[in-house]
């Protein structure tokens, strides 16, 4: 069961690099599956299965997600389904054995609107999200239901022509910041993480191709000193869709990633 839940938990964190929105053109069926490197003592050991996900698409909108293990045994399946608006009702992921259901459900008002996710029919956490005029996210706040003291994360935004440029962080141990610099697509270029006195705790730079994917990213620690310089590969279809991806770190020759995307079209 705790194997489950961890493969399970890695599924839904890798969504938003996995299954990104920027896919162009209609998709009906996406598989990707991501071999990331095993790394010891700085050295690359060999590769690993990340994940491997099969989804499922309807008039542009994500119905279902398969994931899969190294062996080809099926994992999980979520189900996503929208109300007349095309905004999501429930996401409802469970495992093969349907020994663990997670339940993602949607209510929505003039304000925005509240996820709460529960887990064997336990709510977990409840989350409040406020949008603006053009939809754009300015309060968010997660609180966890099951956690002592009622552990919390609250989040303020900040935009500039429906640009994101800052980001205000709250939550039960202190509070900090995030500063983004972005390009004339709205790609955030520089990112800069500051604590409660406003001292820099850690700092992004990042480069974008003509696809709007990241090429590379530059990490910096508190004094402004290069900790890694990340750099990644595309291979697209005619669709200027990504198919392959492949991530360098400076340390490595080798590729600390390998991504491959197949996508049909409607």
């Amino acid at each position: 069961m705790q194997k489950t839940l961890l493969v399970m938990a890695l599924v839904l964190s890798s969504y938003n690099f996995a299954q990104d929105k920027s896919i162009k053109d209609s998709p009906k069926f996406i598989e990707e599956s991501m071999q990331k490197a095993g790394i010891r003592m700085d050295q690359i050991t060999g590769y690993r299965l990340e994940y491997h996900i099969k989804s499922d698409y309807k008039n542009d909108n994500l119905i279902k997600r398969e994931s899969f293990a190294e062996n080809g045994d099926l994992v999980s399946t979520e189900i996503i389904s929208y109300n007349d608006k095309n905004e999501i009702l429930s996401r409802e992921v469970k495992n093969n054995d349907d020994s663990l259901i997670i339940l993602y459900t949607y209510e929505y008002s003039h304000e925005g609107y509240v996820v709460t996710k529960s887990e064997n029919d336990v709510i977990i956490t409840k989350t409040e999200y406020i949008l603006d005029l053009s939809k754009n996210i300015i309060s968010e706040k997660e609180n966890n239901l099951l956690e002592e003291g009622n552990l919390f994360i609250e989040k303020t935004n900040e935009y500039k022509n429906n640009f994101l440029i800052k980001t205000n962080v709250k939550y039960n141990n202190g509070n900090y910041s995030i500063v983004y610099k972005n390009n004339d697509k709205g790609n955030p270029i520089e990112e800069e993480y500051l604590n409660n006195g406003k001292k820099l705790i850690n700092k992004f730079l990042r480069k974008y191709d003509t696809n709007n994917n990241l090429i590379e990213e530059t990490t910096f620690d508190a004094n402004s000193k290069v900790q890694n310089i990340t750099k990644i590969l595309y291979e697209y279809d005619t669709h200027k869709n990504w198919t392959k991806r492949t991530q360098y770190a400076s340390k490595f020759e080798m590729p600390i990633s390998n991504t491959i995307r197949t996508i049909r079209y409607n």
